[in-house]
Order: structure tokens, then C-alpha cells, then sequence
């Protein structure tokens, strides 16, 4: 027989299983085609498995080959990086089972499916990406482990039940390791070339931006409070501040006039002077955030930030948001202490900063210029404008997630024509009205509100509480926040948006589209609890979560400690696992019958007697009675308390039990020469 065909059945069915669960989440990061690919090899193998079709040679593996690298440059046009070095090893998984012949080849795969379960981690660390990886892994465990098995193609539940043993008896090791080894950083950290700001607010602003936004169920992060968490509508979650306007998109200011100080303040840097004239008032308020990967730098608090997370990566911009140097491709928790009362810059402004807040591009929005100059000067003050507009906002104006399409002249259009808009419509023109009539402005963007949690005590806040607001400037005052938002739909501003008008913000499949049935909100807060709790104990646990818990664990870290920590861990988990196996192979614990018999069995051995296979105690002792007569009777009285304890399960006296055993050691005392059947051999023999 061919010695490819050693492999079971049952087991390629379990290397091909695990194989496909640990490619199925791959698929979504990788080119289409990879699909087309592993169902031409399953259909090859079927074939080949029933005889229809023969192995593949040498020329058709090599077009395969040469049809995958084209198939991989022409996707990613590289062969370096993360996404194609997946695609690469997907693809040698694939074409590897086109040439399984030999018993050494379906180990290799096995080994290559392990490895590809490892690097679903690259993409993905939810609580349910874990749970799906373990299943992966005992699938793999399983084609492992019935390879290995002499009749495991006639028990392929063996195999199963075999390998779900092994993962739960590596559980306390895994744990143990888990909290001593160092913490190096994750692999899954490295960043994608091709990936991109594809989660949440973006770095720049035009209508329709945040009305698209708002339709994402997901979740942008999570926010637990040390004290009461704040009214909604003071949670305001400040992430980019926009100064420069063309006419219809908003950006960043290009670049910051080293006048006053660096435009970031780095943690360990000293104090600009422009840090100064940020003043904080009443109580602090601290929180510590979750956040999920957006492959950009920037990050979310209230306003004003004073104190945030230690570290030399974390920095304080100049326009007051916090920043990180690495852009952030993995979920990131920083904890952040704010003041909700403060007063920005209320020292009068540069020439440079007020040309920088004031800057309009020329040829845009004619209309709403010179409306905005006369109110301006029918006002008594800059208060009493900005109410001039806030009310024509008020009486005329439609919050909706569906507004109408905008031209070249966006705000002209918005405020005198459709007067339909989102955040980001009003938050722009309110700016664009602030600007025209001489008052510094900028619009602000990030998020507003959350969903409470009450299982964790936490906020979640979604995709869809994206927000834009505005900060005006005003002589004495500093910045000061003006939501427009507000003065349209004040509901917005005290309810999360999906809590608010559900049905719109969420797509159909959606859980948080049927929030309002009181079993699917339930079911899916716990999920996110659940999900909030993996992240913040096992995939946050860092460098300082493990110092400190082994300060808590050994009263101070040292190499000894460690050293002894893991020796006595690992002995301890060790002997649990072999103190287990020991209780599940124990032999089944026999009767006061069988005990006596097998003492009887022994004492008979010393004279040559011995019992044969299959003999039933009551043969055995009528064969030796045949040829010692004086051992018959005590013999007999044995075998009758034997049967009727073992078979009728009567009880038998221990005074019986001694009784019956003397009487057998009597008789063989008496037997001066026992007539053996060994003995009598050899003298027939001499």
C-alpha cells in the first residue's frame, strides 16, 4: 500500500476543518482570489480522495505557483509587509495540500495551521476573536493528535475528547505564564501599510462627513470614570481642532508659530508659556479610556486636560488635545484627569493667531458674509451677536442625518437655501458667520455623550456620537464653547444619538437598531461588558499592570522571587495535572471478594498452581481438588463465600472471610508432599 494513504480519513477531515476555520476571519484582510484558490485545492482533493482524479504534477504545481505570486503583486504590488507576507503563507497552506503524499507532509500542515492561527491576533484581540481561536486550536489539536492515534479513524470522538482535555490541562500553565513572562510589546502592534484612518472622526471636515459617520454602530471607546460620571451635556470629548477653511473642507492648522513655545508639549518637556494661559477651575475629574484602533495619533478627553498618561509618547497640543507620537493600530487605554470649568487664552491674541482664527478663502459664500457683517453691527456686543445667530438657527433650521447635497458655495447654501443639516453643517457655518464678523473662531471635533453601561459602571461611546462644535473667542473670556447643534435639536446634546432616533443610526443588522427591546438591550450591554472587562485585565494587562501585581503577589519584584514564583507555580500546576491524570487512569476499586481471592491465587502460586486465562474461580479450585483431595473442602467453603458475595452480592462476615482462609492454610500445612504438577513432569521425565 501507497504510504500516502497512511493518513485516516477522520483526520484529513480535522486538518481540513481547522485549516478552514483558521482562514475564514483572514479573508476579510485579504484579496478575493485566495478564495477562489482554496476552493479549486478542496475540490482537487475531493477528487482525488475518491479517485476520480490523479495528484497533480510537477507542471500544473508549478502554474499554480506562478498564478499565485501574480495573483499576490498585482493585489499588493509588494511582497514586504503584513497583509502580503498572510496572503504568501495562505497561499503555501493551500498549495501544500496538492502535493500530501507522505505522513511528514500532513504534519508540516498541521504545524503551518497552528502558526495561521497565531496570525488571526495580527488583525483582531476581541473577546470573541479569542473564543473562535481556541476552537480553531482544538481543531487543530484534534488532526494532530488522530494522526497519531493506531485506530483513531474508528473513535474520531476520541480524538476530540482527547484534545479538549489537553487544552483545559494547559490552562493554569498558560495563566501562570501569562503573568510572569515580560512584556515585550504585542506583535500584533505592527502596523499595516495599507491600512488607514478608517475608524471614527477624520483629520479633516466637509458636509456629509459626520451624517455618514453617525450611520456606524461601532464603537469609537470606552470610558470609565473614578467618581459620578458628568451630565451628557457636559461630555463633550474634544479630539481635533480645525482652523483652516478653503470654502467647503476644514483642516488643522498647518503649522504653529514657534513664538510662544513648541506646539507640543511631550510628557517630560518643561511648560510653554502658552500652557500657562490655560486655567482650570473647581474639581478635577478623572477617567481612564479605552480606545479603539484608528491608525491616527490623536486622542480623546474633556476639556480642559491637566494631568494624562505618564510616558514620553503622550503630549499635549497646542490647541489642547491630546496626542500621541505612534499612530494607534491596536486598542490603547490612557487614563486622563480634566477640569470642566476652565478659561483658554483670555489674554489677548498675536497678529499671527488672530489672522490664524480669522482666516476665510476669498470667492466663497458672499451671502452669508454680508449677513453676517450687518448683524454684526446692529449688536452691542459679540454676546449679542452670537445670539443673533444662534436664534436664526433656532427659528428656520431642521436637524436631520439625511440632509441635502451642498455646491461650491456650501455655507450660502445651507444657511438661506436647504437649512437641513447635521452637526458638522451647523457647527461650520455658525464658525463661518463668527469669522466674517471679526470674532476668532474654530470648530472643534470629536465626540458627544456615551451609552452608560450599569453591569461595569462605564461609558461606551459610538461611532455614531461623532460631534463638531464650535469655540468662539471673546476679549476677557478665552475660548468659549457655542454648540449650534444645541440651539436646532437641544434632545441631541442630553441623549446619545443612537438612544435618540435608533432606527436611523444603525444599520439593520445592528443589535443597537432593537435597543429598545428590553431582552436585546440587555443581551447586548453584557457583551459589551464582557468585551470591556477582556480588554482592560488581559489585553491591557501591560508592563505596569504586571509590576504592580507582582508587588501585590511577592512584596517586591526581584530575579529570586520570580525565580521561585514560577518554580513553585509551575511544580504546583505540574503536580495538579499528573495528580489529575493519576485520578482518571486509577484502577476501579475491587471487593473484599476479589481481595481475598487474589490472596488465595498467591498462596496457591508458591505450590505451582496457577490460574489460567479465563478460568473461573470455581474451575480453578475444582482442578486442584481433583489432584489434592485435602484441599477440597476448604477449597469449595472459599469458592462458596467468593460467589456469594461477588455474584449475589450478599454479605459476607469478615470472621467467615478468616475462617475460610485458615482452614486453606491448614490444609496446605498438612500436605507433606503435595502431588504438583510440576513434579510430576519431571520424574516421568527421569
Amino acid at each position: 500500500m501507497s504510504e500516502r494513504y497512511l493518513l485516516p480519513r477522520n483526520s484529513l477531515l480535522w486538518m481540513v476543518t481547522a485549516q478552514g476555520l483558521a482562514i475564514v476571519p483572514l479573508l476579510w484582510q485579504l484579496p478575493l482570489w485566495l478564495t477562489g484558490v482554496w476552493g479549486l485545492v478542496l475540490f482537487w482533493r475531493l477528487q482525488e480522495f475518491r479517485g476520480h482524479w490523479p495528484m497533480p504534477g510537477r507542471w500544473i504545481k508549478a502554474l499554480l505557483v506562478a498564478v499565485s505570486v501574480a495573483g499576490l503583486f498585482a493585489s499588493f504590488g509588494r511582497f514586504l509587509g503584513l497583509e502580503p507576507m498572510v496572503a504568501m503563507l495562505i497561499c503555501a497552506l493551500l498549495l501544500k495540500q496538492l502535493e500530501m503524499q507522505r505522513r511528514k507532509d500532513a504534519l508540516l500542515l498541521s504545524y503551518l495551521t497552528f502558526f495561521l492561527i497565531g496570525v488571526q491576533f495580527l488583525f483582531s484581540q476581541t473577546l470573541l476573536a479569542s473564543v473562535y481561536g481556541v476552537v480553531c486550536l482544538w481543531c487543530a489539536l484534534c488532526s494532530l493528535l488522530s494522526m497519531n492515534q493506531p485506530v483513531g479513524h474508528l473513535y474520531p470522538g476520541r480524538s476530540l475528547k482527547l484534545a479538549g482535555r489537553l487544552l483545559l490541562h494547559t490552562i493554569p500553565l498558560m495563566i501562570l505564564l501569562f503573568l510572569v513572562m515580560p512584556r515585550i510589546g504585542s506583535l500584533w502592534s505592527v502596523p499595516s501599510p495599507s491600512q488607514s484612518a478608517k475608524t471614527g472622526v477624520s483629520d479633516r471636515m466637509s458636509p456629509g462627513d459626520f451624517s455618514r459617520l453617525s450611520r456606524s454602530g461601532g464603537v469609537a471607546f470606552r470610558v470609565e470614570f473614578d467618581h459620578e460620571i458628568p451630565p451628557a451635556d457636559q461630555l463633550y470629548w474634544r479630539g481635533l481642532v480645525f482652523s483652516r477653511f478653503d470654502g467647503r473642507t476644514w483642516q488643522q492648522a498647518q503649522r504653529w508659530q514657534n513664538r510662544d513655545g513648541p506646539s507640543v508639549m511631550w510628557q517630560g518637556d518643561s511648560s510653554p508659556a502658552w500652557r500657562q494661559q490655560a486655567r482650570g477651575q473647581g474639581d478635577t475629574l478623572s477617567y481612564s479610556i479605552i480606545l479603539e484602533p484608528t491608525h491616527q495619533r490623536w486622542l480623546f478627553s474633556l476639556t480642559l486636560p491637566v494631568e494624562f498618561e505618564r510616558g514620553k509618547d503622550f503630549g499635549l497640543a497646542r490647541d489642547y488635545r491630546l496626542l500621541r507620537r505612534q499612530p494607534i493600530h491596536q486598542r490603547l487605554q490612557y487614563s486622563v484627569t480634566s477640569q470642566l470649568d476652565y478659561t483658554l487664552e483670555a489674554e489677548p491674541m498675536p497678529e499671527w493667531r488672530l489672522q490664524q482664527e480669522l482666516q476665510l478663502p476669498g470667492g466663497f459664500n458672499p451671502q452669508s458674509l454680508r449677513q453676517a457683517r450687518q448683524w454684526r453691527g446692529e449688536a452691542d456686543s459679540e454676546q449679542a451677536y452670537i445670539e443673533r445667530v444662534l436664534q436664526h438657527f433656532r427659528d428656520r433650521f431642521t436637524y436631520t442625518l439625511e440632509p441635502p447635497l451642498l455646491g461650491d458655495h456650501s455655507v450660502d447654501e445651507f444657511l438661506w437655501q436647504t437649512q437641513q443639516g447635521f452637526c458638522e453643517h451647523f457647527a461650520s457655518s455658525f464658525v463661518v458667520m463668527m469669522r466674517a464678523a471679526g470674532i476668532p473662531a474654530r470648530v472643534v471635533a470629536g465626540y458627544l455623550g456615551g451609552e452608560y453601561n450599569e453591569l461595569e459602571n462605564y461609558l461606551v461611546v459610538h461611532q455614531y456620537d461623532a460631534h463638531a462644535w464650535a469655540e468662539v473667542w471673546i476679549p476677557g473670556r478665552g475660548w468659549v464653547r457655542v454648540d449650534p447643534t444645541a440651539a436646532v435639536a437641544p434632545e441631541r446634546i442630553r441623549q446619545s444619538l443612537g438612544e435618540w432616533q435608533t432606527s436611523l443610526v444603525e444599520e439593520t443588522v445592528s443589535l443597537g437598531r432593537y435597543r429598545h427591546l428590553p431582552l436585546v438591550a440587555s443581551l447586548r450591554m453584557r457583551w459589551d461588558a464582557w468585551n470591556y472587562r477582556w480588554h482592560k485585565v488581559v489585553i491591557g494587562f501591560d508592563r505596569d499592570a504586571q509590576s504592580d501585581l507582582l508587588e501585590n503577589l511577592l512584596g517586591g519584584v526581584s530575579p529570586l522571587k520570580l525565580v521561585l514564583f514560577v518554580l513553585l507555580g509551575g511544580g504546583a500546576v505540574i503536580g495538579m495535572m499528573m495528580a489529575h491524570l493519576w485520578w482518571q487512569s486509577r484502577p476501579e476499586p475491587v471487593t473484599r471478594a476479589v481481595r481475598e481471592f487474589r490472596r488465595v491465587e498467591r498462596l496457591l502460586k508458591r505450590l505451582g498452581w496457577v490460574r489460567g486465562a479465563g478460568e473461573t474461580p470455581r474451575d480453578f479450585a475444582g482442578r486442584i481438588s481433583e489432584r489434592q483431595t485435602e484441599l477440597a473442602l476448604p477449597l469449595q467453603g472459599f469458592t462458596a463465600l467468593f460467589e456469594r458475595q461477588q455474584y449475589s452480592g450478599e454479605a459476607v462476615a469478615a470472621e467467615e472471610w478468616v475462617q475460610a482462609l485458615k482452614s486453606i492454610r491448614r490444609a496446605l500445612r498438612n500436605l507433606k508432599y503435595p502431588n504438583l504438577p510440576g513434579r510430576e513432569k519431571r520424574r516421568s521425565q527421569a
